[in-house]
Formats: C-alpha cells, sequence, structure tokens
C-alpha cells in the first residue's frame, strides 16, 4: 500500500504540471490563497506517502509526530480550500454565469473538501480511541479522495479528454479499489468498516452529482 501512495506524486505532478508548476517562476494569475491550497496539499502529499513508509520500517514515533502536524496542517487545508472555492464562485460570476450555475460548478470540489474532512475526523477518532485498524483504513479513503483531482487532471490536460469523462473515470476507479479492498479483507476475515463507509460517500456524492446535471 505504501508504494501505491508513491504513485501519487507521478500523477500530481502531471495534473497540476499545467494549472500551476509549468507557471513557476512568475506564477502569473495566481493569487496568494491559491499559493497556499497548493502548499498545503503538497505537504499532505508527502504526509499520506511517508507515513505508511514509517510504519512499515517501524519508525513508530516519527509516524506520531507527523501525525500530530497534521492537526495544523488539516485546519489549514480546510481554510484554504475555502478560500479557492470562494474565489472560483466570484470568477464564475463575473463570467456572466449565474449565482446558482456558478455554485454548481463548485460541486466537485466541495464534495471532495466534505470527503476529506469526514474521513480525517473518522481517522482521527479512531486512533484517539486506538484503533490502528480503522485508523489505517479511513486514511487510505482519505488518499482516494486525492485522485479525481489529481489523475481527473492528468487526463484532461494530457489525453485531452472531456471533464465529464475524467470525472467518472476517476470515481469509478476510487469505487473499484474500494470494493477489492474490502473483498480483501472479508477474505482475511478482517472488519472492512471504514472501506464501506468510504464507498458510500464516494457513491453519494456521484449519485448527487448526477442528480444536479453532472456539473464540472
Amino acid at each position: 500500500m505504501a508504494y501505491f501512495f508513491l504513485a501519487f506524486i507521478f500523477f500530481v505532478a502531471l495534473g497540476f504540471y499545467y494549472p500551476y508548476f509549468s507557471l513557476f517562476p512568475e506564477f502569473k494569475a495566481v493569487t496568494f490563497i491559491i499559493h497556499i491550497h497548493a502548499t498545503a496539499l503538497l505537504l499532505w502529499v508527502v504526509v499520506i506517502i511517508v507515513q505508511p513508509f514509517l510504519i512499515a520500517y517501524k519508525k513508530f514515533k516519527a509516524h506520531r509526530v507527523i501525525g500530530r502536524f497534521t492537526y495544523l496542517l488539516m485546519p489549514l487545508i480546510i481554510i484554504s480550500s475555502i478560500g479557492v472555492l470562494r474565489q472560483q464562485y466570484h470568477e464564475g460570476v463575473e463570467r456572466h454565469m449565474t449565482s446558482s450555475a456558478s455554485l454548481k460548478t463548485l460541486f466537485t470540489s466541495a464534495t471532495e473538501l466534505l470527503s476529506i474532512v469526514v474521513f480525517y475526523l473518522l481517522a482521527i477518532f479512531s486512533i484517539l480511541k486506538q484503533n490502528v485498524a480503522f485508523h489505517m483504513r479511513y486514511m487510505i479513503c482519505l488518499a482516494l479522495v486525492f485522485i479525481p483531482p489529481s489523475l481527473g487532471r492528468t487526463l484532461g490536460y494530457w489525453l485531452f479528454m472531456t471533464q465529464y469523462h475524467t470525472y467518472n473515470i476517476s470515481i469509478l476507479i476510487c469505487i473499484a479499489i474500494l470494493i477489492m479492498l474490502i473483498l480483501y479483507d472479508r477474505q482475511k476475515k478482517l472488519n472492512y468498516t471504514p472501506y464501506i463507509v468510504g464507498l458510500l460517500v464516494f457513491s453519494i456524492f456521484h449519485v448527487f452529482w448526477f442528480a444536479i446535471g453532472h456539473p464540472i
């Protein structure tokens, strides 16, 4: 699983090359809140890559220290995400979109943020209850939330696929991974409740996305 997380580097680099990294060093038209948001998310990617390796190599103290660091990092991700959503909403209105239409375009980003908060809180609650197994599984669910924005952008920018298709593919990959994890845990007679929760969250948001006209 640790090496699976390592693949995030590849997709994050590709997915955010054109909208962010390619603008280095001038970063024209990139606002301060986007810089904060990008930095916070890059730090989070580092965290979700490093933490499984620390566990694998029995560096439990370092794992706990980094885990406590997320108590500061996660609020920064939430606050900066809200700031970016606010900016995107006003940009939509400035492009003469209606208020409701501009709000609809924020649906996927807003549900991704909500998913992050839900899985993170469940992961923290689990570890506070000393339920390491649930903590690990909720953190895996949390990591999966980053597949749609990174893989979706990779497919869009590099393979010229429409956002409708990239989002569908990304979400279906997340759902497929969760189903495989459920089947694996079931075979091993392990408690896979967190994966069921993850599957419900991804599926419900995907259904709602279709229900309101699959906006991007």
